[in-house]
């Protein structure tokens, strides 16, 4: 089952160390720290919750950066969206498009644009386009 992968010691210490670089200039009352500070207890609690599939995501809560409102998951929500999205993609790589230039290992921007300008004598148009 995926969940036995999210909860996995791998992803979850990755998407740990994941969380920590990303928020390490964030506000000292965030819950970043709490979660940092009391992780070898929280932990072993948020993989039973995962394996048991009991665990529920919050709301995402508003803060102020430099001026701007933005909205933002716990610290643990996000590390367990982030242990998801570690997983998914490994499962999910196979089986994608080497032309989704957006993930890892596929050339990025600059990918794009040399695939785009190799291909330019073919074709009378190019256009951009996002899928949701």
């Amino acid at each position: 089952m995926l969940i036995e992968q999210v909860a996995s010691d791998e992803a979850i210490d990755k998407a740990f160390d994941w969380l920590c670089e990303k928020r390490i200039h964030y506000h000292y009352n965030n819950d970043v720290w709490q979660l940092r500070r009391w992780w070898q207890e929280k932990k072993p609690r948020l993989v039973a919750l995962l394996r048991a599939g009991n665990y529920g995501f919050g709301e995402q809560r508003p803060v102020i950066s430099r001026g701007e409102v933005k909205e933002i998951w716990s610290a643990q929500d996000a590390l367990v969206l982030k242990a998801l999205a570690i997983v998914l993609q490994e499962v999910l790589q196979p089986h994608l498009s080497p032309r989704c230039f957006h993930l890892a290992g596929t050339g990025g921007l600059k990918g794009a644009v040399r695939e785009v300008d190799a291909h330019l004598h073919e074709f009378e148009f190019v256009f951009r386009t996002d899928v949701n």
